[in-house]
């Protein structure tokens, strides 16, 4: 323990020597704990080291609403490990610690009339001092732009799309602009408009999302380890679930900008050594999996034995899972008693999809890795009215690309239920109609859009793993 309390006491010493001005510095003891707390008026960063049973060191990020916005959590025993994650904080840190400016987006038809108006309108921002910064993009861009913004400003021309726009953006500011405003180019007008619209947000802040503390992790003696990891919005979401005899012991979640596969090794050796008796884990994970193998691009993973890996260096029986088929698996449990499922998901600003599917009561492994794969099979035979990638821009787009899919696939497997996830697709009826124009609707199967994955990927992975194990 002595050796563990000067390791971390270097760590908060290196820490500390890192850290951007503007940050006012503090820090915490007791017997079994040591912090080091950066705050500024937007932002408070917190490094603390527990001294439980094993040296636990945590990094969290809380915006001025006091929301979590960068979690993660590691058993120290590396030190230059310890400083790299360290590093990412900072970074995030320093991103946040940016006075906050409110990002608008107009958008119309083809961006043209919004230019002129968002010109007059950060001139106007910048003379009075306002931290407001306009930007305009024509509709296709509409959604990419999006991610980044705090208000949206639809055009009244294409008021239209102002329904899909707030179900595909509802966690943003979604509205029309007045006609008065928007064709009087009416710049006092509009200012006050978005100064009064993102003041009420503020009050009516939404709920936060449940995070657990790492203390959680004292009493708890679980027997099944399931760890998810989910690609949504362009952030990680590496995810765990402790299980003891069916029963939930532990649940925490790790909020990550980069997502490297020593992650995945920082959960599941920082939950092990606090419960040595896990006697299987799951993994749940985008890219392709065969044979304990796992190929995923974007993490820069080509065809590794990461069950063997992992087995060798937990001494754990390790079970390998796509995240569709754990979420095809859960919900055919969780809504239609194991009936056949198929689970499509169409990453948000891609124009491939995942698919995962359960016949029989049982999943389907497709040959040539088709099974949580992307649908580079059925993409080969399929005629686009324009570039993919450009679809992938808009709803409109998700409609024609999810459905030229869901038709190849509702043709070559007769499913009797579609579960699918895309954030751009705001409803079922528009996707349905769509469909109709390659199939008969008498052929086309329940059709159901879900709005949340997570349950049904546990609920997945656990029924695996218990038919594996048993």
């Amino acid at each position: 323990m002595d050796d563990k309390k000067a390791m971390a006491e270097e760590l908060l010493t290196y820490c500390r020597k890192h850290v951007d001005s503007g940050l006012e510095i503090s820090e915490k003891y007791s017997d079994d704990a040591m912090s080091l707390v950066l705050k500024s008026s937007n932002v408070t960063g917190m490094v603390t080291i527990y001294f439980l049973q094993f040296t636990i060191c945590e990094y969290r990020i809380l915006d001025s609403s006091e929301e979590t916005v960068f979690y993660l959590h590691f058993e120290l025993n590396d030190l230059e490990h310890a400083k790299e994650l360290y590093g990412e904080m900072k970074e995030s840190l320093r991103k946040l610690n940016e006075e906050k400016t409110t990002e608008v987006l107009l958008c119309c038809s083809c961006g043209l009339t919004t230019s002129y108006f968002t010109m007059k309108l950060n001139e106007a921002a910048q003379s009075m001092g306002l931290k407001i910064n306009f930007e305009a993009v024509p509709y296709e861009l509409l959604y990419d732009a999006a991610q980044s913004k705090d208000m949206i400003l639809i055009a009244p021309q294409i008021g239209y799309q102002l329904k899909n726009a707030k179900a595909i953006l509802n966690d943003k500011i979604v509205m029309e602009i007045p006609v008065q405003i928007f064709s009087n180019y009416d710049v006092l007008g509009m200012l006050n408009l978005v100064r009064e619209k993102t003041a009420a947000q503020k009050e009516e802040a939404g709920e936060e999302e449940t995070v657990y503390s790492v203390r959680k992790l004292e009493d708890a003696d679980g027997s099944l380890l399931i760890v998810s990891i989910l690609d949504l919005e362009g952030r990680t979401q590496l995810a765990y679930r402790l299980y003891d005899h069916g029963r939930i012991t532990v649940e925490n979640q790790i909020f990550k900008n980069r997502y490297r596969f020593s992650d995945v090794r920082d959960v599941i050796s920082l939950v092990k050594a606090m419960n040595p008796q896990i006697n299987a884990i799951c993994l749940v994970t985008p890219g392709s999996v065969s044979n304990g193998r796992l190929t995923y691009e974007k993490a820069n993973i080509f065809n590794q034995s990461i069950k063997e890996t992992l087995e060798k260096d937990y001494n754990t029986k390790v079970w390998l899972m796509n995240f569709a088929d754990a979420v095809a698996l859960g919900y055919s449990i969780k809504e239609k008693k194991r009936e056949d499922t198929a689970f499509y998901f169409l990453p948000t600003g891609s124009c491939l999809g995942n698919i995962g599917m359960v016949v029989n009561h049982r999943l389907v492994h497709h040959s040539a890795h088709m099974g949580g794969r992307q649908l580079d099979g059925i993409s080969s035979i399929t005629t686009f009215p324009q570039n993919p990638y450009t679809l992938a821009l808009t709803p409109e787009g998700n409609i024609e690309l999810a459905a030229r899919y869901l038709t190849g696939l509702i043709t070559y497997t007769g499913c009797d239920h579609v579960v699918f996830y895309a954030k751009r697709i705001p409803d079922v009826r528009q996707l349905r109609e769509k469909i109709s124009q390659f199939i008969p609707d008498e052929y086309i199967p329940e059709l159901v859009k879900i709005d949340s994955i997570r349950d049904y990927l546990y609920e997945g992975a656990l029924n695996y793993m218990e038919g594996q194990v048993n």
